[in-house]
Formats: structure tokens, C-alpha cells, sequence
């Protein structure tokens, strides 16, 4: 078994895409198998050590960065056990990472639906956090493709579970070694990944995603797969002001299955701001108002005239239509760009990250965007932006407060976000997880007795208390 002991070899744990600044921790666990998994777990639970799982450091809001205890990386659990191309699944240790599985899948023609846009992600860490891809608006998030997970507890025991065998019923849920009754709330009917998983008749799967590694170690997952996807396009639509966009999106989606829509996204104008080395957004950008915004599409190729009439019709002022490779890797890299710049600022600011990731049902979208548009103008001595997955109803509000006042009315306006959010039949967490940044937080959403209803979910799969501390829910209401 690997392990690191030094600081310079640590470091690199204790961090992630939320510039969380917090982490400690005593050494690194880098198991081979899952023998040394529950050698770990085993061990930790008698000497009562934390342990924080580790994926790829993809993350948003410090769920893999220890606070105290050691770490244990899947790093090494890194293989990808069966291609399954006649059922369409595959089997995958937890640390294989995204892009080279999708590689992988090329050579038989299949896909890998809900592949997250940060592709150097570990698939475990994708479970982990009910990941949503680059292509929810179509195929959803991950929860969608897990068929089975092989999951660690910290008695050394090993869950296996498969989709379809266990449901929730009368209230409860029959786990192999346990039984699990199930909480008060319900995780609503959006894109949503706060807290863990409820619903009645659940499958019992589901459960386990989304959990953030407070319940056990994924060690292997099977997932589903889908035919290789035909031809693509991409094509940014730039509108002079943003007063009808939510209209122009709501046509839009009224076209998604008949033109094969696969990403829907949308950038408001100091969202442009941020992309400055791309010459043709400073090209287009110069010759619009200062309440522009774009429409970014990837569509099925076949389908490119009918969006350049659609583009017509609903008054776009320009548009740059990406059909060559070269072009195509462009515009899908400044779609990668916008989030990666934007936590770049915020790290040369030096605070962590603020961020609003709420979602809303269909028909609730308009009143959730007129509310954040309305916080933009009353308080312009933030810096903001507002750019995403408009076609889910769900976009990423990031707040920059650059001095402490401004960093209490920012927190002010998270606080207030989640609320609206909520108040509309929606989750102020639509994806990435809660992890730490988020923990203090969730309340705000399901009401504090949800959160001690989750701490005794937590501790039935994980009795000495030792995973994932501070991820979900936060530490001092686990009372172990």
C-alpha cells in the first residue's frame, strides 16, 4: 500500500476548484484493492482517525479536502474492468478517470452519457456527487447511468447493490447489514444534488449517489452506456439585450427533441467579460449593449439549417456557427474556459468561492432570473455573474466581494437566493454536492430536522462516525 507523509506531498490533497483554504490532515492512504480499502477503514474506525475520500480534485466545494485524520485517494483503483458492448455497461473501478474511459469507449462505438465537463474527474467522485454533465439538458445526470456500486463501510463490511432489488417501502429500506428508515423531506423534482436522496419507492441505489463519501468507499460501479453520438454543432447565439431571453429559451426548448438538442446554455454579459482571449467574443461583443448575452447550442449537425432559421426568427444580432473540427474543439473549449476563468478570479481575490446553484421547476424560471437580474442592479458594487444550464432551469450566480462588508452582503444574497429558490418548489443545490462550503447552508432548503435526520442515515451506514466529516452535514450536529 501507497502512502504520503510530507507536507509537499500533501498539499495537493487539501485542495480543489473552491479555493477552501482549511485542509489538515496527518497522511495519505492509496490503496491498490479493495483488501487495503477495508485494511484502511478497519483501522481508522478502531483508532478513531477521520477519513476523506479523495477522487480527482475536480470539485467545487471541498468535499474531497480533509479537515483533520488522514486521506484515502482511489488513485490507484484506476481500472476499467469490463466493456460490455453487446448489454451496453460498463464495469469500473471508482478511480478511473472520465476521459480516459470515453476514450476507451470510442474503440466500440459507445458513449458515456453523462460525462462531466471537467473530464479529468474520477467516475467514483462523479457517483459520489450525482454529477451532471456537459450533456444533462439531454441524457441527465449520472444518477441516470449507475446500475450497480460495490461501497466499503467503515465496519469493513461490503455493500453490493444493484438497481431494481431493493426499494423503499413502508417507509423503510432494507440494506443488506441494516435497515434505514427514511426521513420527513423529500428531494424535489429538479436538477438537484442536495443532501441525500429521498423519495417514495425509492430505489435503494439511489441513496448511495449523491452521498459525497460520508457512507461509505465506492470501490466499482457498473454503468450505462449509449450508441456513439452522430455528428455535432455548435452555434452562439449573441442578443443585444437580455429582457426576452427566458422567451427565447422556452421556444428554443420547444424544439429540443424534434433538432436533437444536446447542451443549452446561456452567458450573461459579464459572463462575455470573461472571455476575452477568445477574439471573436470581443469582435461581436464591441457592437452590443452592455445587457447582451449569448445562447450557447450543441446540436445534432444534420439539423444546422433549421437552427440558422430558428437563429432568424427569434432576432439574434449575430452568430458564429461552429461545423469544422478545429472550429467545433474551439467553442467547446470556451465553454470549458468560462468556469475555469472564474475561479481563477476568485482565487487572485483569495476568498472562497460564492456561488448560487439553485434550480426551479418548468414554469417557476422566469421569476427565479427577473430575481437574480433585480440583485445585479440594486447592488452594483459586487461584481457578478450569471451563466449556465438556462435548459434545466438552472444557472450559476457567482458573487465576487472583494472586502469584508462586501463579503457579508454577499453571504446575505446566497442566503436570500436559496430561499427564493426553494420558495418556487426548487433546490438551492442543483449540482456538485454541498461538501463543507455548502454544509451550514442546507438547512435552508429541507429545515434543520432534515439535516438530524441525515446524520442518522449517516451514522446507520457509518457507526464510528469517521467519513467524510463535514461533508453534508456539519460536524457538530453528528454528535459522535
Amino acid at each position: 500500500m501507497k502512502t504520503k507523509e510530507n507536507v509537499e506531498q500533501i498539499i495537493a490533497y487539501l485542495e480543489d476548484s473552491s479555493n477552501f483554504k482549511s485542509g489538515k490532515a496527518e497522511k495519505v492512504y492509496i490503496p491498490e484493492d479493495e483488501t487495503e480499502v477495508i485494511y484502511i477503514l478497519k483501522k481508522c474506525a478502531k483508532e478513531k482517525i477521520p477519513v476523506t475520500i479523495s477522487a480527482g480534485g475536480t470539485g467545487n466545494v471541498a468535499g474531497r479536502i480533509p479537515l483533520e485524520g488522514v486521506v484515502l485517494s482511489t488513485e490507484e483503483l484506476n481500472r476499467i474492468v469490463k466493456i460490455d458492448v453487446e448489454n451496453k455497461i460498463a464495469t469500473l473501478q471508482s478511480g478511473v478517470v472520465v476521459n480516459n474511459f470515453i476514450k476507451e469507449l470510442e474503440k466500440f462505438n459507445l458513449f458515456y452519457p453523462p460525462f462531466p465537463t471537467e473530464r479529468n474527474a474520477f467516475i467514483g467522485g462523479n457517483v459520489a456527487t450525482n454529477a451532471s454533465g456537459e450533456y444533462s439538458f439531454r441524457f441527465g445526470p449520472t444518477r441516470d447511468y449507475v446500475r450497480r456500486i460495490k461501497m466499503v463501510l467503515t465496519t469493513g463490511d461490503i455493500l453490493e447493490i444493484r438497481r431494481g432489488e431493493i426499494f423503499e417501502k413502508n417507509g423503510f429500506i432494507d440494506y443488506e447489514h441494516f435497515r434505514i428508515q427514511i426521513p420527513s423531506y423529500r428531494t424535489p423534482d429538479v436538477k438537484c444534488s442536495a443532501g441525500y436522496y429521498i423519495k417514495e419507492g425509492m430505489d435503494a441505489i439511489d441513496l448511495i449517489i449523491g452521498s459525497e463519501g460520508t457512507l461509505g468507499v465506492i470501490t466499482e460501479v457498473d454503468v450505462a452506456l449509449i450508441d456513439i453520438l452522430p455528428e455535432r454543432f455548435i452555434m452562439i447565439m449573441f442578443f443585444n439585450t437580455d429582457d426576452d431571453i427566458v422567451e427565447v429559451v422556452t421556444r428554443i426548448k420547444g424544439y429540443k427533441d424534434k433538432l436533437n438538442i444536446y447542451s443549452l446554455e446561456f452567458f450573461d454579459c459579464n459572463s462575455l467579460g470573461f472571455l476575452g482571449e477568445f477574439e471573436f467574443v470581443n469582435r461581436v461583443k464591441k457592437n452590443l449593449d452592455k445587457n447582451c448575452c449569448a445562447i450557447y447550442i450543441e446540436a445534432e449537425k444534420k439539423n444546422l439549417d433549421l437552427w440558422l432559421e430558428l437563429a432568424e426568427s427569434i432576432n439574434c444580432i449575430d452568430t458564429v456557427v461552429a461545423e469544422s473540427f478545429s472550429d467545433y474543439e474551439k467553442l467547446v473549449r470556451l465553454r470549458y474556459k468560462l468556469p475555469e476563468n472564474i475561479n481563477s478570479y476568485f482565487k487572485r481575490l483569495g476568498t472562497t468561492k460564492i456561488a448560487v446553484d439553485a434550480a426551479v421547476p418548468e414554469g417557476k424560471f422566469k421569476e427565479l432570473y427577473d430575481f437574480y437580474k433585480n440583485i445585479m442592479l440594486k447592488y452594483k458594487e459586487i461584481k457578478m455573474v450569471l451563466f449556465g444550464h438556462i435548459g434545466e432551469n438552472h444557472l450559476h450566480f457567482n458573487l465576487f466581494p472583494e472586502n469584508d462588508k462586501q463579503k457579508q452582503l454577499a453571504e446575505e444574497i446566497y442566503i436570500e437566493s436559496i430561499r427564493k429558490s426553494v420558495s418556487l418548489g426548487g433546490t438551492g443545490f442543483a449540482e456538485h454536492g454541498i461538501g463543507k462550503l455548502k454544509s451550514k447552508y442546507l438547512y435552508l432548503m429541507y429545515g434543520e430536522q432534515a439535516i438530524y435526520e441525515m446524520a442518522k442515515i449517516k451514522k446507520t451506514f457509518d457507526p464510528y462516525c469517521i467519513l467524510g466529516l463535514g461533508n453534508i452535514i456539519p460536524k457538530e450536529i453528528l454528535s459522535c
